[in-house]
């Protein structure tokens, strides 16, 4: 004589209680919308082209300051990087238009977007 045994379906359900006795359309009710951004996000394409774009002037502009520039001015790291910046951000495309115009704003004791 065999027995069969009664499961709770509850115990062996992929889903929790709570979410057996709620139905579809209940579900689609209650879905979150997406906040929406206050500033609009620039596609990975066009990040990852202002990298490259920075990193060719950022080489290009660090070849041509002499080691004593480099010595005498210790910041001029940080004035080349806020200058290639403000160049990216006018929409310069070419990297090697960008470097000559951060050099000389370097020369004159300026940043490109402090002016």
């Amino acid at each position: 004589m065999t027995r069969s045994v009664a499961r709770p379906t509850a115990l062996f359900s992929s889903q929790r209680p709570a979410q057996t006795a709620m139905s579809k359309t209940a579900r689609k009710t209650t879905a979150r919308k997406k906040p929406k951004s206050k500033t609009a996000r620039k596609p990975k394409r066009t990040t990852a082209r202002n990298v490259e774009l920075y990193s060719s002037a950022y080489r290009i502009a660090w070849r041509q300051i002499s080691p004593l520039q480099k010595r005498e001015q210790p910041d001029i790291a940080l004035r080349l990087h806020a200058s290639i910046r403000s160049q990216l951000k006018k929409g310069v495309t070419d990297p090697f238009s960008i470097a000559p115009e951060v050099l000389k704003a370097i020369d004159e004791g300026t940043e490109l977007g402090t002016q």
